[in-house]
């Protein structure tokens, strides 16, 4: 089963340097999320970032401010 999210949230990002693998991706991996902060997520360890513009390094954490990632989480891990 892949990930079902909003428009919405599609719409919020133009473009995908990971062409969508969260959502076509049955074995994505969301075990990274460390916990939900205002607008984005801290995440535990690298994954798979690179060339990603919506992942910031924020001392030692790192926060993915991806709104379709945050919607996979709140919706499918919580």
């Amino acid at each position: 089963m892949a990930f079902q999210i909003s428009e919405d949230a599609k719409k919020r990002i133009s473009k995908c340097s990971r062409n969508y693998d969260c959502l076509n991706n049955d074995k994505w991996d969301t075990c990274c999320i460390e916990q939900e902060i205002s607008g984005g997520l801290f995440i535990k360890y690298i994954c798979k970032q690179e060339n990603c513009h919506n992942f910031l390094y924020y001392g030692p954490r790192n926060i993915c401010m991806c709104p379709v990632r945050v919607e996979i989480y709140r919706r499918y891990t919580r």
